[in-house]
């Protein structure tokens, strides 16, 4: 069996690219100006390339003292590293760019700021360059103010959320519901609709009329402590109060409904929503067919898809994988294979989800060699879970004997097993009283002893007392050189705690065991 693995790339630091540079990329240059330099600099910011970026740094550096960089430069190469995902080296190019004697402006601050709140989420960090900012005669904008609160909600820190909210009332910044939204949405996210209200109220005060996105999150807070009666009232009073409920609104009133087991009236609103000529995303579709399919005396899947299909909305096999998976989990095998039967007859193509769930329902159900047919039929290309749903039910009903079939894709390189896959067949074997060929097995995987299986395996030896053979399998292992790695430990120390205190009175076993995987014994 093969395990496949992976590359992690390196990390970059602005430092690093200043130590060695190429002689290709430093060669000066006296045709290009600075303002050449910016302007390349700025188009590589909107493209996102960060090594580029540092690369025209660098040839900056190295050129005439006209063409030195600026602090708008290094803002340009700042931002290329941020849209690069490397947030930690934008802020280390500012602490570069401080080294090197070039005063930040209010542009540089500003998206030190944001790469603080936005992408490293440290809103004190992102507080003390605002306050720096301050003390430098550069006051933030509304932007790095709404950025900060944004952060500091995301935090849980709504009282320095309010706070700088009051700052910008006193510096007379214009107040709109952007700069509310966060705030409104940590206050109904702690369940506080009095201080819901208060806020909106204050927005009013404030000449900030709220929109649509402000009462959409209200709604969510009105959902989730199930008050539908004020959602309700909220919608009908829209067109008064300035504003028009759109799908997001209908879709999270739907959603809450349904979360509520109020199936009837979370339909009625989907009529409502389908009559003002407004359309469920896929997504909310698949949700409100969720919460649907769980209540299966009321609702039988096919009945549930016609529906929505009568009411103009598009289907797709998401759709029908979310129902079929819930008749999986109640054993409905018939229910399941007659949707699958429908999906055939539809446009819609199913994927590896949709025969893994029929898999899955007809092995549970007993039908192994209808489970084996599906698998082997022409088009589906099974994959890992595939391998480890049929590996667990096979041995689980006592027929690993009729696995070729799928052992045989695996050795062809079909479907490449993974941690699971070798964690599932480990505990398949120790359960079914396969002892020895479960060490044997550990002992083969990619050249020995990798450690999940290990700490499952160890697992199993503690627990049925085979304290010896969990002894000689440390000792091979640390044999060839390998470190027991934590994991193991811990299996070690929870199969024994599990043994109970009338098979383990003293411990002293236990302690023996841990000085010998120690070395210390």
């Amino acid at each position: 069996m093969r395990k496949l693995g992976g590359l992690l790339p390196r990390a970059h630091r602005p430092h690093s690219t200043t130590a060695a540079p190429d002689a290709a990329a430093v060669t000066p240059t006296s045709s290009h100006t600075l303002h050449d330099y910016n302007r390349l600099l700025a188009a590589l910011a909107r493209d996102g390339d960060g090594d580029a970026a540092l690369r025209v740094l660098r040839r900056m550096r190295l050129s005439s003292p006209a063409c030195a960089p600026t602090a708008a430069s290094y803002t340009s190469a700042m931002s290329a590293l941020a849209k690069a995902s490397r947030p930690a080296d934008a802020a280390s190019l500012f602490d570069d760019m401080l080294a090197n004697g070039v005063a930040p402006d209010r542009a540089a601050f500003s998206l030190l700021l944001h790469v603080y709140s936005s992408h490293l989420h440290l809103p004190a960090a992102a507080h003390s360059v605002l306050l720096w900012m301050t003390g430098l005669g550069l006051p933030p904008t509304p932007i790095d103010y709404a950025d900060l609160i944004f952060s500091f909600c995301r935090a849980g820190r709504l009282d320095n959320a309010l706070q700088l909210l009051d700052e910008m009332r006193a510096l007379n910044y214009p107040l709109t519901p952007h700069t509310f939204a966060p705030i409104l949405k940590a206050v109904c996210d702690n369940a506080d609709i009095q201080a819901a209200d208060a806020l909106i109220s204050s927005m009013r005060s404030s000449g900030c009329l709220p929109d649509v996105v402000i009462y959409n999150i209200y709604i969510q807070g009105l959902c989730k402590i199930g008050n539908f009666d004020a959602v309700d009232r909220v919608i009908y009073e829209s067109a008064r109060n300035g504003w028009e409920p759109d799908a997001v609104t209908y879709s999270t009133y739907i959603v809450g409904l349904c979360r509520s087991g109020y199936i009837e009236e979370a339909f009625r609103q989907l009529e409502t929503m389908v009559a003002k000529g407004l359309q469920l995303t896929v997504v909310g579709l698949n949700i409100l067919l969720d919460h649907v399919a769980q209540n299966l005396d009321m609702w039988v899947g096919k009945e549930v898809l016609e529906r929505c299909q009568e009411l103009g909305f598009v289907v797709d096999v998401v759709t029908y994988n979310t129902v079929m998976d819930h008749f999986c989990k109640k054993g409905k095998w018939l229910r399941v294979l007659k949707l699958f039967t429908d999906l055939l007859k539809k446009p819609i193509t199913p994927n590896v989800q949709t025969y893994n769930i029929l898999i899955s329902c007809l092995c549970r159900a007993g039908k192994f060699e209808f489970a084996r047919y599906v698998f082997s039929s022409k088009g589906f290309v099974a994959d890992t879970v595939t391998c480890n749903i049929l590996i667990h039910e096979f041995y689980e009903a006592g027929k690993e004997g009729e696995l070729g079939f799928l052992f045989a894709d695996v050795n062809a390189g079909k479907i490449a097993p993974d941690t699971i896959t070798y964690n599932t067949l480990v505990d398949c074997l120790f359960r079914s009283g396969r002892r020895s060929q479960a060490v044997n097995f550990v002992r083969h995987i990619d050249g020995g002893y990798p450690t999940e299986p290990v700490a499952h395996l160890t697992y199993w030896l503690v627990r049925s007392g085979n304290i010896r053979e969990a002894l000689r399998l440390f000792d091979d292992i640390q044999i060839k050189g390998l470190v027991l790695d934590c994991r193991i430990f811990a299996n070690v120390i929870k199969a024994f705690c599990r043994k109970g205190p009338t098979e383990c009175t003293d411990m002293s076993q236990l302690c023996f065991v841990l000085d010998r995987m120690l070395g210390i014994g």
